[in-house]
């Protein structure tokens, strides 16, 4: 599953530059895009070097990148606390689709 975000990095704390001033983007990801929680914990993948947001409410983790946001598979997730229940969570929905 891949999601355009659009304008999302300019909304919700992020500042619009004066001249040559850096944009700041506080959150990349405001909501789960498959339940609409906010309840989004950043997980760093230090194996990956990068950072990955996992949905306390859904327990789907999703990867930001280049203003798209695509479903983390987690059996790439080595060393995280949640993968048993990120796995059951995509299991079952592997089998709905």
């Amino acid at each position: 599953m891949s999601t355009s975000m659009g304008n999302a990095s300019m909304s919700h704390g992020a500042t619009q530059s004066q001249g040559h001033e850096p944009t700041i983007i506080r959150r990349p990801l405001a909501r789960c895009p498959k339940c609409g929680s906010g309840r989004l914990e950043p997980i760093v993948d230090f194996d990956q070097e990068g950072v990955r947001f996992l949905c306390g409410s859904c327990d789907r983790c999703w990867h930001v990148e280049l203003g798209y946001v695509q479903r983390v598979r987690p059996g790439t997730c080595h060393g995280c606390p949640q993968r048993d229940q990120c796995m059951q969570v995509y299991a079952r929905d592997q089998a709905r689709d």
